[in-house]
């Protein structure tokens, strides 16, 4: 049920083990669709149009309150995503996202949230792992694709403050274009976020153009980079099975 903790399948499932490094995760999805209106949104084509682009479905009571029934009836979670149906820090649901995490955090859950938006100052990073998404700090890209999202600034003065505080950083490069949508070298786009905690690296979907040999060999070529790049700075990475998979001929 829409705001309530559940236990992800499939890709939603590897992203969040990988991101909490455990194994027994849960994500719970504070609303169903989005504002940020980023054009490359795979949300509407994973539900196979069950959330429409630019509309937004809230849960029948706060997701605080509802998640908070489910731990006084025995669900016991060892850490929680938020969230693959939308991003927990647009402004209609940011008050429940923050009662959500402050709950979980009582009860000593880890939490990793996922947003394209500066949160709210008041968060604590106490079982709180802070991810942002960023595939090219070139603000022409963000303009084409993510107007209203936080730009590239934004985020990475956000993940550094954050940092410097002491949080849990980590960053989604996801979905990164292959050079028929977007030409750039990814390497120098994800430089500037040298100091975080974890990046987890996946492909970009629901396009044609990035499911032929150009974008196969375009993987084939910095995945290793992005592999590089991340021990070079001591930084944990994943990257996505599937993305994998196509990079290596194994799948379309």
């Amino acid at each position: 049920m829409l705001g309530e903790l559940y236990k992800p399948k499939g890709e939603a499932l590897e992203t969040a083990q990988a991101v909490l490094e455990m194994e027994d995760v849960y994500a719970c999805n504070v609303a169903k669709g989005c504002c940020n209106a980023c054009s490359y949104c795979y949300i509407p084509q994973a539900t196979r149009g069950a959330v429409k682009r630019g509309m937004i479905s809230y849960p029948k009571e706060p997701s605080h309150e509802l998640v908070k029934k489910q731990l006084h009836n025995g669900v016991n979670p060892e850490g929680v995503f938020l969230s693959f149906l939308t991003d927990p820090f647009i402004k209609p649901i940011v008050k429940d996202t923050i009662k959500l995490i402050e709950l979980l955090q009582d009860y000593e859950i880890e939490v990793a949230v996922l947003t394209k938006l500066e949160p709210p100052a008041v968060i604590d990073g106490n079982f709180l792992r802070f991810g942002m998404s960023i595939v090219s700090s070139d603000r022409r890209f963000w303009r084409h694709f993510e107007m209203r999202t936080a730009s590239p600034i934004v985020r990475y003065y956000t993940l550094n403050r954050l940092h410097k505080a002491g949080f849990y950083t980590w960053l989604s490069v996801e979905p990164v274009p292959p050079p028929a949508i977007w030409k750039q070298d990814l390497i120098k786009q994800i430089e500037p976020f040298y100091f975080v905690d974890f990046m987890i690296f996946g492909k970009w979907n629901y396009d044609k153009r990035a499911r032929n040999e150009e974008a196969r060999n375009y993987y084939a070529e910095t995945i290793p980079r992005f592999i590089d790049f991340c021990k070079d700075h001591g930084i944990r990475y994943h990257v996505k099975k599937a993305t994998m998979e196509f990079a290596l001929g194994r799948s379309d």
